[in-house]
């Protein structure tokens, strides 16, 4: 009787990576659990961003961090499983998606503050950008529970990677909405200023990844 070896992917990178996501949601609980709670409501209600949004550096807090890096890991996921299925010109490497994401995210952070100095709207860009951050974090918890069933589940990975694809830009789209609706007095306030930062933070750096990887074709 002839033998086969059966080749089974353990998917050890996205485990670490999964992994690494639950132990710092875990550490963000155990070290302030009625504000996790309250971060876990912010669909339901306004409580943590009016609460939190008051106090200075929250962006950059060790709480916001830590709600940061599964953010990240959320995303390096999408894109990596994503990619394959819009045939990209240039084949990309699992490893360097993160230090990407992290540089793009890094640059537009910088750039917003640059702008936020020179026509003095650091009170609104602040805000709006901490609202925007939150509700990302969220975005991208409520997102693991699907990336994890389409990395270890047998389900049929098209319908899987659409489901994941149609809640990630529906709860972006609900997020961006509700950051925008919190925002609404001070937009019509610096209305000039906030349609330069939406089309030079929010959509031409999306604008140009997409042309470079899927219109720029050879």
């Amino acid at each position: 009787m002839e033998q086969h070896l059966r080749y089974i992917d353990n998917h050890s990178i996205e485990t670490v990576f999964l992994i690494t996501a639950l132990v710092c949601l875990t550490i963000a609980k155990f070290r302030n659990e009625q504000k996790f709670y309250s971060f876990t409501m912010l669909f339901v209600n306004y409580k943590y961003l009016k609460i939190y949004s008051k106090e200075p550096g929250q962006t950059t807090s060790t709480f916001n961090l830590l709600l940061f890096i599964p953010q990240l890991i959320t995303f390096t996921l999408i894109l990596w499983i994503a990619l394959p299925y819009f045939h990209p010109q240039h084949d990309v490497n699992f490893l360097l998606i993160p230090p990407f994401l992290i540089l793009f995210i890094l640059f537009k952070y910088y750039l917003e503050k640059l702008i936020a100095t020179i026509f003095d709207i650091h009170k609104f860009t602040e805000s709006f950008h901490f609202h925007k951050v939150t509700y990302r974090n969220l975005s991208s918890l409520l997102l693991l529970p699907l990336i994890s069933l389409f990395i270890y589940s047998n389900l049929s990975s098209k319908i899987a990677l659409y489901a994941i694809l149609l809640c990630f830009c529906l709860l972006n789209v609900i997020g961006f909405v509700l950051t925008l609706r919190n925002h609404q007095k001070l937009i019509q306030k610096y209305l000039f200023y906030f349609i330069l930062y939406l089309c030079t933070l929010e959509i031409a750096p999306y604008l140009l990844l997409m042309k470079f990887y899927f219109v720029d074709k050879v």
